[in-house]
């Protein structure tokens, strides 16, 4: 059996093999860590936005549920204020206005990384 060299479309020999040059191979792997990079820094804004949510979300509930506690308490001016295990601080208050009319305001300040994050809820109810 013997080997043939296959002609190109000019009939000389092409001597070229077939596959990636070493340049495109360096380049395509540049492109591919490009992308990872990105994905990883999406990934990170991501979960550091999941903390921040949750965060909010904990300290929202605690606010709804104190003033829940203070809708059904009798109508009375009452403050208070209290400190949770995780650093949030919770301060509340009941004021009574003209017109049977209280005004229940709860503030909440949660830790968020380096900083602090503050909520604050106000409803007003009939005696």
């Amino acid at each position: 059996m013997r080997l043939v060299k296959r002609k190109d479309a000019r009939g000389a020999r092409s001597g070229r093999r077939s596959g990636f040059t070493l340049l495109e191979v360096i380049a395509a792997i540049i492109l591919i860590d490009v992308g990872l990079l990105a994905l990883v820094a999406g990934s990170a804004v991501l979960v550091r936005e999941t903390t921040r949510l949750r965060a909010r979300t904990v300290a929202l509930r605690t606010a709804a549920n104190r003033l829940e506690v203070l809708g059904v308490a009798r109508c009375e001016a009452a403050s208070g204020d209290s400190t949770l295990a995780d650093g949030t601080q919770e301060s509340w208050s009941a004021a009574l206005e003209p017109n049977a009319v209280r005004e229940l305001r709860d503030s909440v300040t949660f830790p968020f990384g380096a900083t602090t994050r503050s909520l604050v809820l106000r409803t007003r109810l009939p005696c």
